[in-house]
C-alpha cells in the first residue's frame, strides 16, 4: 500500500544555488558594517593611547595602544574575508568561498595568540626589572581615564560584535569579537596597575607590581580563549563533523517526515559560517519519482529553515526493505 504523501507546496528551485541570494548579501554586509565600526573605533583607539602614553609616561599604556593595533589588523582580516566568502558560486567553487572565513578566523586567533603572548611576556619583563632594582615609575593621571574609556568603549565593541556574530552564526565575527575583548582586558590591567601606582605608590612599596601581575593573569586567559579558537578552525579546516547536538537536531527534523522509513549516512561539515548536511533516507520503494522527490524537497526546505537558506543539503533517496537483514546491507554499502 502506498504511503499517503504530504508534499511540500513551495517552489522546488535548486535550492544548493543559494535560494536567497539576497539574504546572504544582507548577512554579508551587516558582517561588515560592525567591523568596519570596530576598525574606526581601534584607530582612534590606538592613536590616542600611544600618545597619552608617551606624554604621560607609562609603558603599559603604549603597549596596550600596541594591543588595539592589533585588534586593527585583524578587523583588516575580517573585512578581507567576508567580502570573499559572500562571493556566489562559481565553476571552480562549487560549494562558495565560505572556508575563507575559517581561514581568517584561525589567522585572527594565532594574532590573538600573539596579543596574550605579549602581555605575558610584558608582565614578566616589568616584574623581572623591578626586582632588579629598576623603578617602573608613576604615570599621570591622564593615562589612568584613558584606559578606563578603553576599557568601556571596547568591552561595548565585544557586546556589538558578539550579538552580530551570534545572529549570522558567524564563528570569524565571534573570534573578532574576543579580540576586542582581550584588549579590554588588557585595557583593565592597565588601568589597575596606573590607578595603584597614582593613588597609593608614595604609600605601598609594592604598588607598581599590581600593573605585571594583572597583566599575567588577563593575558593567560586571552591565551586560552586564543587556544579555543585555533583549536576549532584547525577542526574545520580538517573537515570535522557539526556538533552531536547539531546531528541529533537533524535526525529529529527527517524523523517528523512520516514518509521517511530510515535515515543513516549522516555527514555533516562546516563551510565558513554555513553548514553542509549529506544524508541517505529510505522511502516505500513503489513511490514514484516525482512522489520521492517531493519528500526530498519537504525535509530540505526545513533543514534550511532551521539552519539558514545557505546550508547545503544533499539527500540519497533509496527504496526502504522490508527484510532486515537485506534492510542493513545496503546501508552498509551506501557508507
Amino acid at each position: 500500500m502506498r504511503t499517503k504523501l504530504n508534499p511540500l507546496k513551495s517552489k522546488t528551485a535548486d535550492s544548493n544555488q543559494h535560494e536567497h541570494p539576497e539574504s546572504v548579501m544582507t548577512m554579508s554586509e551587516e558582517g561588515a558594517r560592525v567591523t568596519i565600526v570596530g576598525m574606526i573605533i581601534n584607530v582612534f583607539l590606538t592613536a590616542v593611547k600611544i600618545v597619552f602614553g608617551i606624554f604621560g609616561h607609562s609603558s603599559a599604556l603604549i603597549a596596550d595602544g600596541l594591543h588595539s593595533l592589533s585588534d586593527l589588523m585583524s578587523d583588516i582580516v575580517v573585512i578581507f574575508s567576508i567580502k570573499i566568502s559572500s562571493r556566489p558560486t562559481d565553476e571552480s567553487h562549487n560549494f562558495g568561498h565560505g572556508k575563507i572565513e575559517t581561514l581568517a578566523s584561525l589567522v585572527v586567533g594565532i594574532m590573538l595568540l600573539a596579543a596574550g603572548g605579549m602581555i605575558f611576556y610584558e608582565g614578566i619583563t616589568k616584574i623581572s626589572d623591578y626586582f632588579s632594582g629598576v623603578s617602573l615609575g608613576t604615570p599621570a593621571a591622564i593615562t589612568f581615564y584613558i584606559a578606563l574609556l578603553s576599557i568601556i568603549v571596547k568591552e561595548i565593541l565585544y557586546q556589538y560584535t558578539h550579538r552580530v556574530a551570534k545572529k549570522l552564526d558567524s564563528e570569524l565575527l565571534e573570534v573578532n569579537a574576543w579580540h576586542h575583548r582581550s584588549d579590554a582586558f588588557s585595557s583593565v590591567g592597565v588601568a589597575a596597575g596606573i590607578g595603584v601606582a597614582v593613588l597609593f605608590g608614595d604609600k605601598w612599596v609594592h604598588a607598581a607590581l599590581i600593573d605585571p601581575i594583572i597583566a599575567i593573569l588577563l593575558a593567560v586567559y586571552i591565551i586560552y580563549i586564543a587556544a579555543k579558537i585555533l583549536y576549532s578552525s584547525l577542526n574545520d579546516l580538517m573537515e570535522a563533523s557539526l556538533p552531536p547536538e547539531i546531528n541529533h537536531e537533524i535526525f529529529e527534523i527527517i524523523s517528523t517526515s512520516s514518509n521517511v522509513l530510515n535515515t543513516h549516512s549522516l555527514k555533516t561539515r562546516k563551510l565558513g559560517s554555513a553548514k553542509a548536511i549529506d544524508v541517505h533516507i529510505m522511502v516505500e520503494k513503489s513511490l514514484s519519482v516525482e512522489e520521492a522527490y517531493s519528500i526530498q524537497k519537504e525535509i530540505e526546505m526545513k533543514l534550511k529553515e532551521c539552519f539558514g537558506v545557505d546550508t547545503y543539503v544533499i539527500i540519497k533517496i533509496e527504496p526502504y526493505f522490508d527484510d532486515k537483514i537485506e534492510r542493513e546491507k545496503h546501508i552498509l554499502e551506501g557508507l
